[in-house]
C-alpha cells in the first residue's frame, strides 16, 4: 500500500516547516511528498529545497511553475503526480495531529466503499494558539456540515447535503486513486476543487466524515474558511435577513447552480443517475414556489427528501410563513 500526499504551495515560506515536520513525524509514515509551488514571490521555494536536503530518508517530488496557476490548477497539479493508493490533500500552513494518517487510512482499508474521508479540525491562530467558534445547533464540523454527528462516528454524508455548500475543507481529505483519476478528468475551475471532488465521491455514496479532529488549521487572515464572514448582525436584524427573499433562495439557488455545473463537466451524471433532472426541477419549483407565494405546492415539497436534506424542519416552517407573506403582498 503507497500513501501520497499532495500539496500546493503559494508564499507560504512562513508555516511550511511546521506543515511538513508534522507530516514527517506520523505514526503511520507516508510513502511520497508531491510539492507544486504556484511560482511564489517570497522564499516557499528555498525554504522547499532546503528542507529536502535535510530530509532525505523521505521521497520528496518538488515542482515549481512557470507561470501562476492559481490555487485550483496547482492542486490539480499535484494530485496528478501522485501514485498513491491513497491520497491526502494538504495545505502549507496547517499541522497533522500524530495519528491522523493511521486512523484515517485504517478507516479506509475497513471500509472499501468509501472513496473519499474528511476529519474533522481544531482552529489555530497565526501564533498557534487553539481557538473555538460558537458551535451552532444543528451543525457539525466546526459549523461547516448541516447534520449532527456524534463525536468519532463515521457517517456518509450525502450528495444532497453536499450540494448546499463545500462542506469540507481539501486539508481535511484522504481519497483513493480512482477517484483522483476521475477528478482529473471532470476537473473545472466552476467548482473548489475539493468540492467537486466530494459531490465526486457523493455521486457514488462514497463520502464520509470521521467527526474527530485530526489537523490544526491555521486561521491568519487570508483564510477564513469556518468563521462568520459576515457582518455581525443584532437579533432583530438577523431576523430580518433570514426573512428577506434573496436569504431564503439561497439555500435552492446553490445547489441548482452545482447540479449546472456539474452537468456542464461531467455529463455522465445527467446520464446515469435517474432522478438528477428530479433534483434540478425540484430546486426550480423551490425558488418560483417561495418568489410567487404558493404555500399549496411548497408545502407539497415538505414530503420531497430533496427538501429535507436541503432545509431543517424549522426553515421549512419559516419558509411557509414567507409565502403566505408573499402571496398576501401580491394581492
Amino acid at each position: 500500500m503507497k500513501i501520497s500526499v499532495a500539496m500546493a504551495t503559494y508564499n507560504g515560506e512562513k508555516y511550511i516547516q511546521k506543515q511538513l515536520d508534522s507530516i514527517l513525524n506520523q505514526s503511520h509514515k507516508v510513502n511520497e511528498i508531491i510539492l507544486v509551488d504556484d511560482k511564489s514571490t517570497d522564499n516557499t521555494r528555498e525554504v522547499i529545497q532546503k528542507y529536502i536536503q535535510q530530509h532525505p530518508e523521505m521521497k520528496f517530488s518538488f515542482y515549481v511553475n512557470e507561470v501562476n496557476l492559481g490555487y485550483k490548477k496547482n492542486f490539480k497539479k499535484a494530485m496528478s503526480y501522485c501514485r498513491g493508493e491513497y491520497i491526502f490533500l494538504c495545505d502549507q500552513d496547517d499541522i497533522w495531529l500524530l495519528n491522523k494518517v493511521e486512523e484515517m487510512i485504517a478507516i479506509m482499508d475497513t471500509h472499501p466503499n468509501i472513496l473519499s474521508l474528511a476529519s474533522s479540525f481544531s482552529f489555530v491562530d497565526k501564533d498557534g494558539k487553539t481557538f473555538e467558534v460558537e458551535k451552532v445547533k444543528g451543525l457539525s464540523n466546526n459549523n461547516l456540515l448541516r447534520m449532527v454527528v456524534n463525536t468519532n462516528d463515521v457517517v456518509e454524508v450525502t450528495f444532497e447535503t453536499l450540494l448546499t455548500q463545500n462542506s469540507f475543507q481539501g486539508c481535511a481529505l484522504v481519497i483513493r486513486q480512482e477517484l483522483n483519476q476521475r477528478f482529473q478528468e471532470c476537473f473545472t475551475e466552476d467548482l473548489f476543487h475539493d468540492w467537486l471532488i466530494n459531490l465526486l465521491a457523493a455521486e457514488q455514496k462514497g463520502m464520509y466524515f470521521y467527526n474527530k479532529s485530526l489537523f490544526l488549521y491555521r486561521i491568519h487572515g487570508k483564510n477564513t474558511i469556518g468563521i462568520n464572514e459576515q457582518e455581525h448582525y443584532t437579533k432583530k436584524e438577523h431576523a430580518q435577513k433570514r426573512n428577506e427573499l434573496k436569504t431564503r433562495l439561497l439555500l435552492a439557488q446553490y445547489p441548482l447552480e452545482t447540479l449546472k455545473k456539474l452537468e456542464k463537466t461531467e455529463p455522465r451524471l445527467s446520464q446515469y443517475q435517474p432522478d438528477y433532472k428530479k433534483r434540478m426541477m425540484f430546486y426550480q419549483n423551490h425558488i418560483d414556489y417561495l418568489t410567487n407565494g404558493n404555500v399549496i405546492k411548497l408545502f407539497l415539497q415538505n414530503f420531497s427528501s430533496y427538501y429535507k436534506g436541503m432545509k431543517t424542519k424549522k426553515a421549512r416552517i419559516m419558509d411557509l410563513i414567507f409565502a403566505f407573506k408573499q402571496k398576501f403582498k401580491s394581492i
